[in-house]
């Protein structure tokens, strides 16, 4: 089973779900990137062009921290962002970006989120960039909202889509 860009998704799916059930499940669970950096490295997807601009990447807590999947966005955005920056603390201890453990969900929390979201702020703040991707649609939703809030003129992007504006289409 193939988790799309989904932190609670890819956790519930993983293991939540089989240690409700009390057994593992009979299939294998992949968040999509896993997916995306396996067919590419097999040679099965391949990518064209490249963005002509930094950019950096915000690791979410579900994918990258608990799940491990932190070498996998990197790979497949190297091949299409040569300006490519990392921020401080990556990977396993990236900061979260204030939504985590469902408070995105919670409007009452919007003002700690903002709050917490000052340390992710400095992080991005820190690269120089105009662009973050990231790999979870809860952390997409949260980090919009909060550069509206502090007035921040960066865009978002989904690497799932972003990798698929690049696929190179194969010859029919």
């Amino acid at each position: 089973m193939i988790s799309p860009e989904c932190g609670h998704a890819y956790s519930a799916l993983r293991w939540e779900g089989p240690n409700l059930m009390g057994r593992a499940f009979g299939f294998e669970v992949k968040h999509i990137l896993e997916v995306l950096d396996e067919l590419s490295k097999s040679g099965r997807l391949k990518l064209k062009g490249t963005i002509d601009r930094p950019l950096t990447y915000h690791d979410p807590c579900q994918i990258s921290r608990r799940g491990g999947v932190y070498e996998q966005p990197r790979a497949l955005l190297h091949q299409i962002a040569p300006q490519f920056r990392e921020m401080n603390d990556t990977g396993t201890m990236n900061w979260c970006c204030g939504g985590g453990g469902g408070v995105g969900a919670n409007e009452r929390a919007e003002p700690l989120r903002m709050v917490s979201f000052k340390r992710k702020k400095a992080q991005i703040e820190e690269t120089g960039v105009k662009t973050v991707v990231t790999a979870c649609a809860n952390c997409r939703v949260i980090i919009e909202e909060a550069l509206e809030h502090y007035h921040m003129d960066i865009e978002m992007l989904g690497l799932t889509e972003l990798v698929a504006e690049h696929l190179e289409e194969s010859p029919s």
